[in-house]
């Protein structure tokens, strides 16, 4: 999920991690991006973390949180099998002792979690320490303080009960599995046993505990059946009361339950954690994303604000291809880390043939093309045909990097070179990064 990674990196850019790219360069190639802020640090943060070593740390990590559920699923579901299994060695059962202790338990908690959702939510005080190793790796830490902020967000009550629900269903489901397997193999006989309540009584409960069995299709003991079984056992109607508790079992532990884990879900879904972006270092570093950066100081205009460079979009579906016109002796790698987006390079275009080739590519398929151009070369009839045809076939837009010629001093010459070059890109409606 990228708000784990994101929150990570940041983490660890907080605590002085060495990542393999540097975050402020990362962060100055996306300023002309275009998108969220939100989407933006999400980005960026995969940019910093270039070698995915974050990444597979964290994919790691959720890996063990998915190992320990499953082990804890398994293991809830062998107890509730064992545990059935002990309470019914006898053959002849008190139906109702049976049933109170196969869902005794499990109405209980159930009943404990709907009173918690009236109150404020209280972020757990165990740590899962063991699912981090060694505390001593500066990653091992940001996952733990990590862990921690995330479980003290209120959306966390959602997950932490999912999994909840999770684990009762399948020590219900055990519970289940070994009361069938253990009346189908096994003759019972039931009976009940009170001092307090009438054969009228009971058999009230029982008509009530029955209602939703019944209506599922269960067979549920008579009136006869229940005056008949107090105090007495028979092996004849044993039958019924066997189908009466599996019905109970399915509609007052196991349905309930799995309502209660679908809502979970459901929410856990609707309420997923997101960036906190009135965080400090959240903050500074849209501000630096908004912020205009004006290189002469002759540029500055106290009397109107500094206008801000126009966002680029950039088209997530379709490829992403790079190609130089006219311009032979750039380097290989111009075209790396623009707009924080890796391109595909389609080398340099100096002939006709050449021109012709790619505007067929473009037309087959949706590409975004970046176009390498020479800042000090003139903006003549000649190449401006060249890129208004590459616009044309392009179907996601084009971009023009205007490649420096000397980063140190430029000549009164080039500077109105370029000047040209941004009129025409202005007049023409066309992308241009410097």
């Amino acid at each position: 999920m990228p708000y784990h990674h994101t929150e990570l990196i940041r983490l660890l850019e907080q605590r002085g991690y060495i990542f393999p790219s540097d975050p402020a360069s990362i962060t100055e190639i996306l300023r002309q991006a275009d998108g969220t802020p939100e989407a933006k640090l999400h980005r960026r943060a995969q940019l910093i973390d270039r070698d995915q070593t974050i990444a597979q740390r964290l994919a790691q990590y959720q890996q063990r949180l998915r190992f320990a559920r499953r082990v804890a699923c398994a293991a809830w579901f062998i107890i509730g099998l064992l545990g059935t299994y002990q309470l019914m060695q006898q053959s002849s059962l008190n139906f109702m002792l049976i049933l109170v202790g196969i869902l005794g338990g499990n109405s209980l908690m159930l009943i404990i979690w709907l009173i918690s959702l009236t109150q404020k939510y209280r972020a757990p005080t165990s740590i899962p320490l063991w699912l981090t190793g060694s505390l001593k790796d500066p990653v091992h830490q940001a996952l733990l303080e990590h862990y921690i902020q995330t479980a003290a967000q209120p959306p966390f009550r959602w997950t932490r009960s999912r999994l909840s629900h999770q684990l009762a269903l399948c020590g219900l489901l055990g519970m289940f599995t070994a009361s069938l397997i253990l009346l189908t193999v096994r003759q019972y006989q039931f009976n009940w046993q009170s001092t307090l309540l009438t054969d009228q009584h009971f058999a009230q409960i029982i008509r009530v505990l029955a209602w939703l069995p019944t209506r599922l299709g269960f067979a549920t003991p008579s009136p006869d059946i229940i005056a008949a079984a107090r105090n007495h056992y028979h092996s004849e109607h044993a039958a019924a009361w066997g189908i009466l508790l599996l019905g109970s079992i399915l509609c007052y532990g196991i349905a309930p339950r799995l309502i209660a884990w679908i809502i979970c879900w459901q929410q856990s879904r609707r309420h997923r954690p997101a960036l906190n972006l009135a965080l400090p270092y959240y903050q500074n570093i849209i501000q630096k994303w908004q912020q205009h950066i004006i290189d002469d100081a002759r540029d500055y205009q106290p009397d109107r604000p500094a206008p801000r460079p126009a966002k680029i979009p950039l088209n997530s579906a379709g490829e992403h291809w790079a190609v130089l016109l006219e311009a032979p002796d750039a380097p290989d790698n111009w075209h790396e880390h623009i707009l924080g987006q890796d391109w595909a390079n389609k080398g340099s275009i100096t002939e006709r043939a050449q021109l012709a080739s790619l505007i067929n590519e473009l037309a087959a398929q949706p590409v975004q093309l970046l176009i390498g151009i020479r800042a000090q070369q003139t903006p003549d009839r000649g190449i401006v045909r060249q890129i208004s045809k590459l616009a044309q076939a392009a179907q996601h837009n084009i971009i023009i990097q205007l490649l420096p010629g000397n980063p140190v001093s430029q000549t009164p010459a080039e500077q109105e070179r370029r000047a040209q070059w941004h009129q025409v890109l202005q007049e023409n409606g066309w992308n241009g990064l410097n």
